[in-house]
């Protein structure tokens, strides 16, 4: 247990580290929370003892602080009942819902023709610890699921911010520069169909004239007869060629000149070289009027261009048309990715739904279980059956919790049914007290008369002088041999014996003491005091508090067992007079604390010139009153003084009972010795370390490391061949963030703390 502040520090985070930092700090505070829900103790009582057949058997289970979550407890019916016959199964639990302090169960019993005597009806409550310390390991469970429900529904909706961010988002860039390109291709493919359109009208018109022009040419015409008939062209060519008549003109005429030329030759008039220029002119005649018109070949050249620009058109379409599917292809596997995103998204939320689901259910039933059961865990009722003389069943209570010496305790004992006889009820006393010391005896047994359904049984208390501590005095009903009366579960009650008796205290001491001298004055008990006694005290007189004597607090300790307790009154010598070349001389230890004149200075007469003060520290312990319940006088502590970072050992040597109350909290009190000196200045702040349980040599885990497995705490031990495996443990002590391991682990393994699943 830690006592005092904790000391601060600062450290420097980004923004995104200060809201992760806080967001584990929140979750660990609800996890912390979960586990620090107050554990209620749970006790079983029924309405009545006894109950006629038929009528409904009614028990409570009730608990000594509201649960912070509902109670699942066992319950189970034993006897000497039988199920279905003699009452109907109420099931096996009864639920003691969070925020109350109590849950009843009716039991129905069942009315039938045979006749019974008295039927024992035993109802037992179950699960739960039988003390605090075995609730610890189911603690560490709900600490452990709570985290784990935490952290996931802090994801949980970061899934709903990211869904819906994918959902409302705009579209990404590169869908957007996909459907501009798509967007471009579209437009240009629209532009393509008219331009090949208007080609392919060329293309035909072009394609016309050649069509005309050799039709034209594939006429024969006169002057190709002519020259045919001359024998100057054959079929073939004035199918292949258009002759003009000047064409024809001129080759008839230089046909007659080769002629010509011919004779003369073969008569040797003219030169081989006149002939060959008449021969060499005729053919190149015949050749040019036999080549295809300029005309039909600038319509087919015409054709042929507007052929090409076609074709580059279509081409150019072709491979439009495929980026046009490429384009809508990755469209699509755009929209697709991002559809599955959205899917990957929800798919994770639907199973952080589950999950959680399952989380939620493990830790109700972790929280469902998690009570002590009082040692007060099983009611018995008697079914009476109406149709069957009934034996009285006595119960037993007591009329008060207290009384005080001289007084009289009285107990009831309360029977079922109006008796027809006298009925003598026998019975033992037990508790503190003593008998025929602190009360008068009586003789073990009473007699409740005819007719009447209780008797009061007095006790009377002895009164004396001495001063003591509360005593008891219990009444146990016992059983009568002959069976003249059953009893029931309340079949005993206790009343404490309050002591009025205070011990009687006188002042001792005073007189005459001289200036700077100490008297003591001592308060004297008759008795010793069985607790701590604060004795209150007033000084008057004409002596001034402060001038003539040390203040003293009015208050002083009787200590329990102690006679005595002395108050010293010290009285100050205020006659002095200091002389040039005086010293002031003090008992060791002691040292100059402040001084208030400077060398030449005028003083006036009762003017403090410095002071002394003690150079020994009285260490002071402020506990709340969780803390001040596992504190003791004579525990050791460590001491911690952050001024020069000192640690000493002490003890605890007062413990205050009463709390100081201030600002609304409460606060306990305490000091503590130490076995060192402590070197600093009033006011300082230590802390003080107090071991309330330990462990030697104990193996620590820390705590976000152990798992629960269907109530099971489990680790992830990595073994030396680096292999995972899950491992059961036994936990025990929790220190702060850690938790021991009592079996399951060894010292130098390694265990998982988490897993990085990205």
């Amino acid at each position: 247990v830690r006592i005092g502040p904790a000391e601060g520090g600062t450290i420097g985070l980004q923004g995104g580290q200060a809201v992760a930092v806080m967001t584990m700090a929140a979750l660990v505070v609800d996890a912390v929370s979960a586990a620090n829900a107050p554990v209620p103790t749970v006790s079983l009582g029924a309405m009545a003892v006894v109950v006629e057949e038929g009528r409904p058997v009614v028990v409570t289970v009730t608990a000594d602080v509201a649960p912070t979550a509902d109670l699942e407890i066992p319950i189970t019916i034993s006897g000497d009942v039988t199920v279905d016959d003699d009452f109907v199964d109420p099931g096996d639990s009864i639920l003691l819902p969070a925020g109350r302090l109590s849950a009843t169960l009716e039991i129905v019993t069942l009315l039938d023709e045979d006749r019974e005597p008295y039927e024992d009806l035993k109802v037992s409550i179950g699960g739960g610890f039988d003390s605090l310390a075995g609730v610890a390991p189911r603690t560490l469970v709900v600490y452990d699921l709570q985290a784990q429900i935490d952290d996931k529904e802090e994801r949980r909706t970061e899934l709903v911010d990211e869904i819906t961010d994918a959902t409302t988002a705009v579209q990404g860039l590169r869908e957007y520069d996909i459907r501009v390109e798509i967007a471009d291709l579209e437009e240009r493919r629209a532009e393509l169909l008219d331009d090949i359109a208007e080609s392919v009208v060329a293309v035909e018109t072009e394609q016309t004239e050649v069509n005309a022009l050799e039709t034209l040419r594939n006429l024969k015409t006169d002057v190709e007869q002519e020259l045919m008939d001359k024998g100057i062209i054959t079929m073939a060519k004035a199918i292949d060629a258009d002759y003009t008549p000047t064409e024809a003109d001129q080759l008839m005429v230089l046909e007659t000149a080769l002629e010509e030329a011919d004779s003369d030759l073969d008569a040797e008039d003219i030169t081989v070289s006149a002939w060959r220029k008449a021969f060499n002119a005729y053919y190149d005649a015949l050749e040019a009027a036999g080549e295809e018109s300029a005309e039909l070949e600038a319509a087919r050249d015409a054709l042929e261009a507007e052929t090409d620009a076609l074709a580059l058109l279509r081409d150019e379409q072709d491979r439009l048309a495929y980026r046009l599917e490429d384009a809508e292809d990755r469209l699509a596997d755009t929209l697709n990715a991002e559809d599955d995103s959205l899917a990957l998204l929800r798919d994770e939320q639907q199973r952080l739904t589950y999950l959680l689901e399952t989380l939620h259910e493990d830790l109700r039933v972790a929280q469902a279980g998690r009570y002590v059961l009082s040692a007060a865990n099983e009611v018995t009722v008697s079914i009476d059956d109406p149709d069957v003389p009934d034996v009285p069943i006595l119960v037993l209570r007591a009329d008060s919790e207290t009384v005080s010496e001289s007084g009289m305790a009285t107990f009831t004992i309360e029977t079922t049914v109006e008796l027809v006889e006298d009925l003598d009820v026998f019975y033992v006393l037990e508790g503190t007290a003593t008998p025929d010391v602190d009360f008068n005896a009586p003789d073990g047994d009473i007699t409740m008369k005819k007719g009447l359904e209780r008797v009061t049984l007095s006790i009377p208390i002895r009164a004396d002088d001495d001063v003591e501590a509360d005593e008891s005095v219990t009444v146990r009903l016992i059983v009568e041999s002959s069976g003249a009366y059953r009893l029931s579960d309340r079949d005993r009650a206790t009343i404490q014996i309050k002591s009025a008796d205070l011990p009687e205290l006188t002042l001792t001491g005073g007189g005459e003491v001289t200036e700077g001298g100490t008297v003591i004055v001592t308060i004297q008990a008759d008795q010793a005091p069985d607790k701590d006694t604060s004795v209150n005290y007033s000084v008057s007189g004409s002596a001034q508090a402060g001038i003539d004597y040390e203040v003293v607090t009015g208050t002083a300790l009787l200590p329990a067992g102690q006679l005595s307790v002395d108050i010293p009154i010290r009285t100050i010598l205020d006659d002095v007079f200091f002389m040039p070349g005086d010293m002031v001389v003090a008992d060791w230890p002691a040292r100059v604390g402040s001084v208030e004149v400077e060398e030449g200075d005028l003083v006036q007469r009762a003017t403090p010139l410095f002071n002394l003060t003690d150079p020994g520290f009285t260490i002071t312990l402020f506990a709340s009153p969780t803390d001040r319940s596992k504190l003791a006088e004579g525990q050791p502590v460590t001491v911690n003084l952050a001024s020069g970072g000192q640690e000493v050992e002490g003890i605890i040597t007062h413990l205050d009972d009463t709390a100081t109350t201030s600002g609304g909290s409460e606060t306990y009190e305490g000091v503590v010795e130490t076995a060192e000196t402590l070197v600093g200045v009033d006011g300082a702040v230590v802390t003080i370390d107090v071991v309330v349980e330990q462990s030697l040599d104990a193996v620590v885990v820390p705590i976000a490391a152990v798992l629960s497995d269907g109530g099971q705490e489990i680790v992830r031990v990595v073994t030396p061949e680096g292999v995972i495996e899950r491992r059961a443990i036994e936990t025990g002590m929790l220190d702060g963030a850690y938790v021991e391991v009592v079996t399951g682990v060894a010292p130098g393994e390694y265990v998982i703390l988490e897993i990085d699943r990205s």
